[in-house]
This record gives structure tokens, C-alpha cells and sequence, in this order.
């Protein structure tokens, strides 16, 4: 902590500094160190009392200053240390100690346009810092967050290398895009996939609206802030070097229990008799074993870290490369930083912060994962072959997974670039303008190459094909604002006002060939003899295809250090909207009182801080394609004449609705933070409630209006979010030992409120899979949540079976479903609410343990009160494999209660709550291990710090869900937390080294 701020307060230092005058006198030098640790301070303000001359300590703590003759005095400052004044006289060496100053070491935390001390925010926001980020070797900072803020959901739902984790920041708010904003050094992004965790100071995350409004339309998923790590300022320029490196093997976490070969005959034989004449001599292959393996991942990291009086620097190279548990699926990524800073003058400081991250992926077969799990295990994968080549065996079904990784050739590859360029001026001391022009490139490239194969009739390719795309995309954001700071007496004023631009565009096309002539990877191109015509096509994207244009405004009051207002206000125009909805506003008011400053605290030792702050606001959402507002037309060709020719026209295609308007996100937040003895135990307590209104909604239309099966978007619907958070720290020390616990839970309640119909939909949002409803949403109901049958047991015999409502091709050993409404029939009408995906208790906790040299750590994640539905079981066409609970099934009266008769498929295989899992589970996250080297050891080898560590990643997972893993949320809040097989998460253990030179 201290490190951090005397890299704040130099920064400052250099910012109000005056400049040494060279008028006639004496020079006066010394150094400034800490009376705590006797360590040299640099960025120590040096200044002549009642003059404009000053200076500041270098990174020795060194200092040199031109006295007249007429100076008698010199007053040394920094942050979070006591004022002092020191006589000077006739001395020429003058040596300071600084004492700190409890009362003023205070956290400064990152919101929005700007930075507030900890004890005056009144805003919800939680911090993650660097060594929290590393602790998870991945290729998404995101998938470090598990765990470690209140009010965040971070679901690692796919183990493709180089996926993105879903967020969700209290919830599911909305019924279209979820996604919060990333704010990276000023720039407003989407996703941060391009970013190296160890490039990263700090992560903040923006929850209640008193500290998203800043944001506005953006701000209603939540706002994580990203600041990357600067340069060191008043520095000899001297660079600190630090190289890290870390080697992972990855494994499959958790594999399915399915039947093998033996079972699966005997299951068959069971509905089509003597299938399997000689179960003992069947084949039990293990498809699972075939295809996930263990698997290498790299991450090193080289940075450069200094700076002088006059500018700073960072720069850093990063090298991260995922190969994947399956055959032909990796990730690869160079990561380059460049972070200056320089100090034209003692008013004027420009910068600019910039990454390039080139990177390439390969993609394996996609559905290998389903494949596997309904692939029978009775088939050898391989035919013999006279000629010792491969011969790939036929799978009913669902094909040989071998031979679609083998003829899948697909990759990824392109360019991101972000970075931003700035100019800040300090105005007659309190005020600082500062403008700012942000950039998000992208550059990608996507090439799949097919080659001739034959397994079957169902598994073959003809001719050879090739398919390419390529997409480009550009963000420019352009950001002016003018803040205000000053102190009188015990008021202390913090304005912020400015107005901001950006623009968005995406474009991509897409062609394919078939037949190449050469099948050589040097030879994939497409020209006029190979291409297909009607594949090319030329487009935007239109979710990421607009502009905007914001004013905004906030105000921060603080008196006495007690009672605490914050008042924000910003206007977003946005092209998504027609004319006359285009603008909206997004204000937002919250105030706040340190009761710890109230002289009647002084009384209770026990207490060290105690605040208490409330917030309301609103923000908005606009994440909509453009051409929503628009009716579209559409190319049709048609015949007309005698000679009946055929002409091209354009046609009706899709209705749009004018009238779309801002979505609006109402939110309260009421705080409590708090403190006990001197701070060995530290807290937050937060209510929240959070409005949904006018939610962008597409709904199904009347027939009549020929708009086919396409929805058109409403401002349709209302959405609740309510629940608590707490998060809880415990930090102390046992002699030489030092250790932490900290923990955050959160408590979630979703309903949707209101759904406004358009004629066929007036009441439900539907989602299906399989040709089956699968999700029903409504009013009452949280958003997402499950649809099927209940069950009741079997049916033991002919006459239970005549005595109950059944569906006409029920037998017994059969599934009993639940007549619903009582209606003496089993249909459509008896499917009824299953459970919720949306978990109501999110957790995590870490401990963390010093000793000596060594140190451990283990953070823990988890989640209670959602459930899963595991749809894969469901789907039966053909002859699947089954999950080996089946070979329990029912073999006549009373044998079994809950598994059903063996069959292919049929009325047992509906979606039903036979197919509904609790999602609870608890996961070791991180286990690391780490060893510092003694400081003479390090020394010899030029190290001023060398570390050697041990860490396992997703190192265990306790949950009842018999998938690879509980977390199978998609990204559509109406199709969530259903499990139709994915790229499973692997679980890792790396052995790395940090030095420091």
C-alpha cells in the first residue's frame, strides 16, 4: 500500500512542483526517509514557505533546492506522512524524517473520470489488485474475478482455449445483453481478451448507480475500470525490470459417468431382443479417453518500469499460449504495452497508453464434446487395415468423432489494438482540463479448410471446401472534461463536467470455394474458378455499427471529513434511436456520513471506522441493432412476360418499430462500512434494488403482418433485481506468522415484472431446444426460468397404469408425469415452472498465510440455489449412449422408482424435472504456493527480488451435476444454465518463478 501511494503522490508531486529559480543564494540539499522502516521516500514535496519555488525528492529520497538569502525554512509533504517544517538557518545538509499519518493514509479508489478517497465515496464499488489477477493462469483477466467481489458472477462456461468468461454484476438485469463496460485507461470497451493480467494495477468495479451514471447508457450491467500500470516519476531513469514465467499441464477436471460396452448391449437388448447375442464379447471403447488428453500452457512476461522528473515509462512483452485438452484446439497471443507519460511543463502532462496483441486460434471439431457423449461404446474407433494406414470406423448417429477432428482444419487469427492518447493542463491549481482521444482496432481472419474424406454415407465430404471471412473493426472515442478541487476550511469540493463523442463501425465479408485443386495450407485461396457464387457477402454488423454523443457532469461534497453528497448527471444521444428518442438522461444522487469522524465514536475504542451511504439513479441500456427502428426490404426475384423472364426486385423483409426508446435501469443502494479493532476486521454490508423498465424485447408478431418468424423489438417488459451483499476481511498476525481471511456472499432475487404482448405473446418469453419448450418466462417468475414436467415415479403395473393420466404410448416401467390441471390428459398443458438458473447465493472466500520466506494462499468459489438443466439426455433420435445411472432401470414391479425402462427414445425422454440438477457447487479456484529468496542470495544474483512458486487452478469441484462442469450458462438470459454439451474446463498445476531486478 505504501508503495502504491508514494507512486500517487510523486505523480502529484510533479504535477504542483515549482520549478527551482536560479536567482542568488545558497544551495540546500539532503535526503527524506520514512520513520518507520528508515527506507529512502521519493516524490517528497520540497517547498519554500510564501514562494512559488520548490522541488521534489528523487528516488533516493535525495533532494537539492536554490535558497536566497532571505529563506530561513523549507516544508517537507507526502501523502499519507505528517507536514513538517524544518528551520533551515545557515545549514547547508538538512536530513528529514517523515512520521506517518494515520489520519490521512487513506485508499484512494478509481471511479469514473477520476479518483476519491475510500472514506468520502458513496458509491458501491469493489477492487481487485495484480496479485489477485495472476493468480489464475488464463488468457482473460475476467477469469480471475471468480469469486472475489460481491455482486459478481463470473462463469467460466466453456474450456475452448481463448473463450471469454459471462459476467453478470448483480444479476440478470435485462432480457437482451447483459454485459457490463470495460473502461480501460479511458477507453470504453466491450471485452478485454486482449489484456495481460500482470499488465494490470488495478480493477474496480462499478455496481450501484451512483457510481455508474458517470457512464450512462452503459452503465446499467455494471462498470469495471482497468488502469494499467504506469512508469515511476522522479527516478534517476534508472529502469526496474521484472520477468515472470509460468508452465501449466492441463487435465480433464471431471469426466461423465457413462455405460460401458457390456452395459450398453445389455441396456439395447432390453427393447430390441438379441440385438447383442454375446455381450462378453463387445467392444468397450472409452470415446472420453480418445479424445481429451493433457495439455501444455505457457505465460511469460517481461516489463521495463521507470522514469525521471520529467516522464515515466512502461513498457512490457507478454507471451501467452493454451493448447487445448482436445486434439486441434490452442490459443496464442503476443501482448505489447507501451505506457508513457511526460511533463512538458509544470502545468501541461501528455501521455498515451498503448497495447498490440497479435493472436491465433484453432478450433477443433465443435460438436466433439456431444459426439462423445452419445458415440456407442460397442465400435471399435478403427478398421483394420491391410495397408497400415487409419480407416476410421462408422458410428450410428452422430459419426466418428476421430475423423471429424482429423478433416477439421479451422483457425482464428488477427490483431487487436487499444490505446489512448492524452493532454492534461492544471489551471491556477484547482482547476485540470484534460482531453483525450481513445482507440479500439480489430483486425480478424477466419479460414476453415475441408478436405476429401470418407467414414459412411452420413460422414463424408465429397469435394474439398474452403470458407473465409474477414472482419474489421473501428472505435474512436473522443472525451473532454474540466474537474474542479478545492479545500476551504472544512468543505471540500470535487466538480467534474465534460462532454464525449465516439463512433463504432464493423464490417465483415465472407466466401467459400469448393474443389481446390491444391489442398496444401499454402494453396488455400479463393479465386474465380473455385469460389461459390452465393456465398460471398459483404455486411455490417449492426449491434456495433452507430455513434454517440454524452454530456456529463458530477459534483462530490465533503464537510468536516463526516457527511459526504454526490450528485451525477450525464445525457447520451445515441443513432440506435430515432430522432425522437434518441436522447436520454441518466442522473443519480447519493450522500453519505463517517460516523467514525463523530466526536461521540471517540468513546468506542473498539470501532476504527463506521460509515453509512445511500444512492439512487438511473442508467440506461441501448444494446440493440440499429436497424431495429427500420421496416427492411429484401432482394426477391420474380417471373413476369410471355416470355415469362425472370427479373430481380426487392420485397417487404422484416418490420421494425420507430417508436424504440431508452431502456431504464431504477437503482437503490443503501451501504454499510465498517471497521473493528484498529482494522483487523473490515466490511461492507449493501442493500440493492434494481428496476428494470421498458426492457428491449423481441416479440413474435400476428401472422398477418407477414413478418414470418422474425421478432421485432418493444420497449416490452419490467424486470426486479433485489438482495444484499457483505463482504468481510480479517487480517492479524501470530508472531511471525501473518494471515488474512476474507470472504464476500450475495444474495440474489429475480422476478420479472411485467411482459407487454403484441398479439400472440402477451404474458411468456419462450425458449426452445429440440423442438421442445425449454425455458418459459413470466410475469412472477424469474427471467429464464425452467419448463417441463413434473414426475411422480414409475408406473409399476397395467393397472396403476389405467388409473392415472397417461400419454398414449405409456407403458409400465415407464415415467408417471403429474396431471397439472387436473384435466385427465398429459399434454402441452400440464408443462409448469421446473426452477430457476439464476443462483440466489453467490460466495467466495480466500485464506492467505505468511511465514518467513514462504507463503500460501487458497481462494474458494461457489454458488447455491439455481439449477441445471441437462438437456443433452434429452436428445434421442437416434441410438445414443446412455449416462450410467440408466443401467438401474426398472426390470419389473418395485425394482426401480425413478429409472424408467430402457428405450430409445420416446415419452421418457421429455424435458422434465428428471433432467433437473441443483447448480450449487464450491470450487478450489487457486492453490498456490510460493517461496521468496533471501535478499543475500537474490543480491548475488543481481535480483532485488526473486520468487519461485507452485499453483493449481480449478484444483477440485463439489457439485451433485453429473456434466463436466456446474457452470453451463449462455449468454441469453432466456436459454441459461442448460447443459447441451461443451468444451469442458480443465483443471490445472503450473510451476513458475517472478524476479524482480
Amino acid at each position: 500500500m505504501r508503495t502504491f501511494y508514494k507512486i500517487i503522490s510523486l505523480s502529484l508531486a510533479l504535477m504542483v512542483a515549482y520549478s527551482s529559480t536560479f536567482a542568488q543564494g545558497r544551495m540546500v540539499s539532503g535526503r527524506v526517509i520514512s520513520v518507520e522502516d528508515q527506507q529512502p521516500l521519493p516524490g517528497v514535496n520540497v517547498v519554500v514557505p510564501g514562494t512559488g519555488r520548490g522541488t521534489v525528492t528523487d528516488m533516493d529520497g535525495r533532494y537539492a533546492i536554490n535558497l536566497d538569502e532571505k529563506d530561513n525554512s523549507l516544508v517537507f509533504s507526502f501523502i499519507g506522512y505528517t507536514t513538517q517544517t524544518i528551520t533551515v538557518g545557515t545549514q547547508t545538509t538538512v536530513n528529514v524524517n517523515l512520521e506517518l499519518d494515520t489520519q490521512s493514509l487513506e485508499e484512494l479508489v478509481v471511479i469514473g473520470y477520476g479518483t476519491v478517497k475510500k472514506s468520502d465515496l458513496t458509491g458501491s464499488v469493489g477492487s481487485v489488485k495484480t496479485e489477485d489477477l495472476v493468480k489464475v493462469v488464463a488468457s482473460n483477466p475476467l477469469q480471475s474475478l471468480q469469486g472475489k467481489i460481491a455482486g459478481l458472477q463470473v462463469i467460466n462456461g466453456s474450456g475452448t482455449p481463448g473463450s471469454a468468461p459471462i459476467v453478470r454484476v448483480r444479476g440478470v438485469g435485462t432480457f437482451n445483453n447483459n454485459n457490463p463496460i470495460y473502461v480501460v485507461d479511458g477507453v470504453i470497451l466491450d471485452d478485454i481478451s486482449f489484456l495481460n493480467s500482470s499488465d494490470i494495477q488495478s480493477m474496480e468495479l462499478l455496481k450501484d448507480a451512483s457510481a455508474t451514471a458517470i457512464y450512462g447508457n452503459r452503465g446499467s450491467n455494471g462498470v469495471f475500470i482497468v488502469t494499467t500500470k504506469q512508469g515511476t516519476t522522479g527516478g534517476d531513469g534508472k529502469a526496474v525490470i521484472n520477468f515472470s514465467g509460468e508452465y501449466s499441464v492441463q487435465r480433464l477436471l471431471k469426466k461423465i459417468d457413462l455405460l460401458n460396452g457390456r452395459q450398453f448391449g445389455e441396456v439395447v437388448n432390453q427393447f430390441r431382443p438379441g440385438e447383442y447375442n454375446n455381450l462378453d464379447a463387445l467392444p468397450n471403447t472409452d470415446w472420453q479417453d480418445l479424445i481429451f488428453s493433457v495439455a501444455p500452457m505457457q505465460n511469460y512476461q517481461l516489463s521495463f518500469m521507470g522514469g525521471s522528473e520529467r516522464n515515466q515509462y512502461y513498457f512490457s512483452v507478454g507471451y501467452f499460449k493454451q493448447e487445448g485438452i482436445i486434439e486441434k484446439s490452442s490459443y496464442e497471443r503476443l501482448s505489447l504495452r507501451l505506457n508513457n507519460a511526460y511533463k512538458i511543463n509544470n502545468w501541461l502532462k501528455m501521455g498515451n497508453n498503448l497495447s498490440f496483441a497479435p493472436y491465433k486460434q484453432q478450433n477443433t471439431a465443435g460438436g466433439a464434446p456431444f459426439v462423445v457423449y452419445r458415440a456407442q461404446p460397442v465400435i471399435n474407433p478403427y478398421l483394420a487395415s491391410p495397408r497400415g494406414d487409419t480407416i476410421y470406423s462408422e458410428v450410428p448417429g452422430v459419426g466418428n468423432v476421430l475423423a471429424d477432428i482429423a478433416n477439421t482444419n479451422s483457425y482464428n487469427r488477427g490483431l487487436r489494438s487499444v490505446g489512448s492518447f492524452f493532454a492534461e493542463a492544471t489551471i491556477n491549481q484547482d482547476f485540470r482540463f484534460r482531453t483525450s482521444l481513445g482507440l479500439d482496432l480489430a483486425y480478424g481472419e477466419a479460414e476453415s479448410f475441408t478436405p476429401v474424406f470418407y467414414v459412411s454415407p452420413q460422414q463424408q465430404n465429397a469435394l474439398n471446401d474452403l470458407n473465409k471471412g474477414s472482419s474489421i473493426f473501428t472505435s474512436w472515442l473522443w472525451e473532454n472534461t474540466l474537474s474542479y478541487t478545492k479545500d476551504i476550511g472544512k468543505h471540500h469540493v470535487d466538480a467534474l463536467a465534460g462532454f464525449t463523442s465516439q463512433q463504432l463501425r464493423n464490417e465483415f465479408t465472407n466466401r467459400s470455394a469448393t474443389d481446390l485443386a491444391r489442398t496444401d495450407p499454402n494453396f488455400w485461396y479463393i479465386n474465380g474458378n473455385t469460389v461459390v457464387p452465393t456465398s460471398v457477402n459483404d455486411g455490417v454488423d449492426p449491434a456495433n455499427y452507430f455513434s454517440m454523443l454524452s454530456f456529463l457532469g458530477r459534483v462530490n461534497y465533503v464537510w468536516n471529513d463526516k457527511y459526504l453528497f454526490t450528485a451525477t448527471f450525464r445525457r447520451d444521444g445515441s443513432s440506435k434511436f430515432l430522432v425522437d428518442n434518441r436522447w436520454g438522461n441518466f442522473p443519480s444522487i447519493a450522500a453519505g456520513w463517517n460516523l467514525i469522524n463523530e466526536e461521540f465514536m471517540s468513546s468506542i475504542p473498539l470501532v476504527s471506522n463506521l460509515k453509512l451511504r445511500a444512492s439512487w439513479g438511473i442508467t440506461g441500456n441501448d444494446k440493440i441493432s440499429y436497424l431495429d427502428g427500420y421496416s427492411t426490404i429484401g432482394s426477391a426475384n420474380a417471373v413476369f412476360g410471355a416470355q415469362e423472364s425472370q427479373f430481380v426486385g426487392f420485397t417487404f423483409s422484416r418490420l421494425g418499430n420507430p417508436d424504440l426508446r431508452w431502456e431504464l435501469a431504477k437503482q437503490t443502494d443503501v451501504g454499510l462500512e465498517f471497521g473493528f479493532l484498529e482494522d483487523k476486521l473490515t466490511g461492507e454490508l449493501d442493500y440493492y434494488n434494481r428496476n428494470t423498465e421498458d426492457i428491449l424485447v423481441g416479440l413474435r408478431v400476428p401472422g398477418y403482418v407477414g413478418n414470418g418468424d422474425q421478432t421485432v423489438v418493444y420497449n416490452a417488459g419490467s424486470m426486479l433485481n433485489t438482495g444484499i451483499e457483505l463482504s468481510l476481511a480479517w487480517t492479524d498476525e501470530i508472531g511471525r506468522f501473518n494471515y488474512k481471511v476474507s470472504g464476500n456472499l450475495t444474495t440474489i432475487r429475480n422476478e420479472v415484472t411485467k411482459i407487454t404482448g403484441t398479439g400472440t405473446s402477451d404474458d411468456e418469453l419462450l425458449a426452445f431446444y429440440n423442438g421442445q419448450t425449454i425455458t418459459r418466462s413470466r410475469v412472477g417468475d424469474p427471467i429464464g426460468s425452467f419448463a417441463g414436467y413434473v414426475t411422480n415415479g414409475l408406473f409399476q403395473n397395467q393397472a396403476e397404469l389405467d388409473a392415472y393420466p397417461h400419454r398414449a404410448d405409456a407403458q409400465p416401467g415407464d415415467v408417471r408425469y403429474v396431471d397439472i390441471n387436473n384435466d385427465g390428459l398429459i399434454n402441452a398443458n400440464d408443462i409448469t415452472n421446473l426452477g430457476s438458473p439464476i443462483p440466489t447465493l453467490m460466495y467466495g472466500f480466500s485464506v492467505e498465510g505468511w511465514y518467513g520466506p514462504f507463503r500460501l494462499s487458497l481462494d474458494f468459489a461457489g454458488q447455491s440455489g439455481n439449477k441445471i438443466y441437462n438437456a443433452k439426455e434429452t436428445v434421442r433420435p437416434d441410438l445414443y449412449n446412455y449416462e450410467a445411472h440408466v443401467y438401474n432401470y426398472w426390470r419389473g414391479e418395485g425394482t426401480s422408482t425413478s429409472e424408467p425402462r430402457p428405450t430409445a427414445g420416446g415419452s421418457n425422454f421429455l424435458l422434465s424435472d428428471r433432467f433437473i440438477f441443483d447448480g450449487d457447487f464450491l470450487r478450489l479456484r487457486s492453490l498456490t504456493l510460493a517461496y521468496s529468496l533471501p535478499k543475500s542470495v537474490a543480491e548475488k544474483a543481481y535480483l532485488s527480488k526473486a520468487d519461485v512458486f507452485l499453483r493449481g487452478n480449478n484444483v477440485f469441484t463439489r457439485s451433485k451435476f453429473p456434466g463436466y462442469s456446474p457452470e453451463a450458462a449462455g449468454g441469453s438470459p432466456l436459454f441459461n444454465n442448460i447443459d447441451t454439451s461443451v468444451y469442458p474446463v480443465a483443471s490445472s498445476y503450473s510451476l513458475g518463478i517472478n524476479l524482480t531486478f
